[in-house]
């Protein structure tokens, strides 16, 4: 509202520096023409500010003060920050702080009424939220979740605001600080009893309408970090990106993803999901400014801390000889041979002698075991096709490899033995994955997840197409996958190294065509990272 006060002195000057050129003919003249097209061009930058901020508008909610689980420290002041930035970038910002059920829904209606004629539309909300089946909550300060109704009467549905946002604006954003470890979703389950299966951790993945990028703070049904200092580690690193000149959104989230790696150690990985239609500038180019630098990937050495904090304690000799082939001579290799050597050796030591009452060898029928089995085969890297239903050849096979890789008799019978060596062996982590549409050639990738079913879960939201991006490439550790394209050939690929996985994928898509390029390359634990065009 400063603009239009400031306006009339300028217009005043400008007036009157045409009278003095009019005044001095020849080179002065020149002189002060020059001058005043400096001005004007000046004055015209300046006219602009009042017309993105009336065309840009935005709502923030930060929750902390919840009244029936712990307080949360951080969100109130998430939200502050947030919308002070918001507001020096020109948004019309419609704020809230530790709102109640009908608080929240206010604070949504006074947004969604400035939200004809917006040209950008922002939401940002940090607090506590959850997913049942698939949809998310965010949860006033208020809140209590007795039972499933309480879902529809206490929380306040994420589509709610999504829906209005999509059905007037051309560009809409979504920044959901909300993932946090939830007690109200811990005390839902328990009430749910068996029901409970359909409450996910964190939130779920979200497929936006065209002009539309959510982001997460973390990846889809995973838990994000409140922080230590002020903020969140994912406001903290948004409120350091979005006020950069000349940066579009797209890196913004690049920088936001690697700052976010640093500060947790790789523990927690920033995802989003996005339509938009164009690029989006939370501040504009400078003419003739130089490009702000984004921040660097995560540091090798941090990396290799994170991946040998995540497997120390395991017992599956797998994770340590990862761990071998990309670092033979890093920091804790000596430890790392010494404890595969006993992994090795304990896995070796014959099975105690089965008594005539023991189940060792009793075939697995009940439908909730034979799940579990196929499960924890699928962790270990063993395709046993269909998770339910009637145990088939694919299953079967996935036993027999797996019994091969264990020095047990290749069977493929599913017994009460071999689901307690799966369940000793664990899982192998970190877990990347690749994934393609054949049908439309999309194609999205996920990295450093605990479990393999997370990875392709996090592939496929990033696809945008979870139907149709089936064919997948998943590697742990720190295997790294590649992704190439052509015209009318593709492939993928795994291996211990990213440039044998380069060449591997560029060798077998070459064979149908000679157009092939590399489209994305990854390793598990987030390393060597690219995407063509970002």
């Amino acid at each position: 509202m400063r603009a239009p006060q400031a306006a009339a002195p300028k217009q005043l000057q400008c007036g009157w520096e045409w009278a003095r050129i009019a005044l001095f003919p020849g080179e002065l003249a020149v002189k002060f023409r020059g001058l005043l097209a400096s001005l004007v061009l000046v004055y015209a930058g300046l006219a602009v500010v009042p017309a993105i901020a009336a065309n840009r508008v935005a709502l923030v909610i930060g929750n902390s003060d919840y009244k029936h689980t712990p307080r949360l420290k951080n969100p109130s002041n998430d939200a502050t920050d947030v919308a002070a930035a918001l507001q020096r970038l020109g948004f019309d910002v419609v704020r809230g702080l530790d709102l109640d059920h009908a608080g929240m829904r206010e604070q949504v209606r006074r947004f969604t009424e400035k939200l004809p004629g917006a040209e950008a539309a922002l939401f940002f909300y940090a607090g506590h939220g959850l997913q049942v089946a698939g949809k998310n909550y965010l949860a006033p300060v208020d809140a209590r979740l007795e039972s499933e109704a309480d879902l529809d009467f206490n929380m306040v549905d994420l589509d709610l605001v999504l829906r209005n946002m999509e059905r007037t604006t051309r560009t809409n954003i979504a920044f959901l600080d909300a993932c946090r470890n939830n007690p109200l979703a811990a005390n839902l389950a328990r009430k749910m009893g068996t029901r409970s299966a359909s409450i996910g951790r964190g939130l779920a993945a979200v497929e936006s309408g065209v002009g539309t990028l959510i982001a997460f703070a973390t990846q889809p049904g995973n838990i994000a970090l409140d922080g230590e200092g002020r903020n969140s580690p994912f406001t903290t690193a948004l409120l350091g990106a979005i006020e950069r000149p000349g940066v579009p959104l797209s890196d913004v989230m690049i920088g936001v993803r690697r700052e976010v790696l640093k500060q947790t150690s790789g523990k927690q990985v920033p995802w989003e999901h996005s339509s938009l239609t164009g690029q989006f500038y939370f501040t504009p180019p400078v003419p003739g400014a130089s490009a702000t630098t984004l921040p660097p990937e995560p540091d090798p050495a941090a990396l290799e801390i994170t991946f040998w904090e995540s497997i120390k304690n395991e017992k599956n000799p797998r994770l340590f000889e990862a761990y071998l082939k990309r670092y033979p001579k890093g920091a804790f290799a000596d430890i790392a041979r010494i404890t595969l050597e006993e992994t090795k050796t304990a896995a070796l030591k014959p099975a105690a002698p089965v008594s005539p009452v023991s189940d060792e060898k009793l075939a697995i029928s009940d439908p909730g075991l034979l799940r579990e089995l196929r499960d924890r085969l699928y962790e270990l890297n063993f395709d046993p096709g269909a998770i339910d239903g009637p145990l088939g050849e694919p299953a079967r096979q996935a036993i027999r490899e797996f019994e091969a890789s264990s020095k047990l008799a290749q069977t493929g019978v599913p017994t009460s033995g071999l689901l307690r060596r799966l369940r000793e062996v664990g899982g192998l982590k970190p877990w990347g994955a690749i994934v393609y549409a054949k049908s439309n050639q999309k194609w999205g990738m996920s990295w450093s997840h605990a479990t393999r079913k997370e990875a392709v879960a996090g592939a496929r939201a990033s696809c945008g197409d979870v139907n149709a991006c089936t064919t997948e490439i998943s590697f742990f550790g720190t295997e790294c996958g590649a992704f190439v394209h052509s015209g009318t050939s593709w492939s993928m690929a795994a291996r211990d190294d990213i440039q044998k996985a380069k060449e591997a994928t560029l060798a077998d898509c070459r064979k149908r065509s000679k157009n092939c390029s590399i489209v994305a390359t990854v390793c598990a634990d987030g390393a060597d990272r690219f995407a063509s065009g970002h």
